[in-house]
């Protein structure tokens, strides 16, 4: 019975350990992450903030199906590759444009690379808001 306790006691202190070392490296990711985020509450004007509205307007150029997809959002995550292009490696949001985000960023040529190269990038991607017909827009009808 003596074993069994002690058994235990060391898989709980095993397991806080593993929890505590997660907790430091969940915060040297969030850091990580937030090299290449613009955040405009925060600091309209920087080098992210810049590089973000560059990335919209060359892939709203691509983007000529946009009102299929209005009201839709995607957080798409980039790294930068040595051949001078992105690859996706996460999404979050709406499904079909997620998919349509990830295929402009593979096509579209001539991205500017993000502020800090080694680090991922996070980038908001939306499409251009329609503004709806009068005779909707005066009804209230969706």
């Amino acid at each position: 019975m003596n074993l069994i306790n002690k058994m235990a006691s060391l898989a709980g202190g095993i397991a806080m350990m593993v929890s505590l070392s997660a907790c430091q490296n969940f915060q040297s990711d969030q850091k990580d992450a937030q090299a290449n985020l613009c955040q405009p509450e925060i600091a309209p004007g920087s080098v992210s903030c810049k590089w973000a509205d560059e990335m919209q307007q060359k892939l709203v150029r691509a983007f000529h199906d946009a009102s299929h997809y209005a009201g839709q959002r995607c957080l798409v995550q980039l790294e930068w590759e040595k051949s001078g292009r992105y690859a996706v490696t996460q999404t979050q949001g709406d499904e079909p444009l997620c998919l349509r985000a990830w295929q402009l960023i593979g096509q579209s040529q001539g991205l500017p690379p993000p502020p800090d190269r080694g680090q991922p990038a996070w980038f908001g991607f939306a499409p251009q808001q329609v503004s709806l017909p009068v005779h909707l827009a005066a009804t209230g009808a969706d």
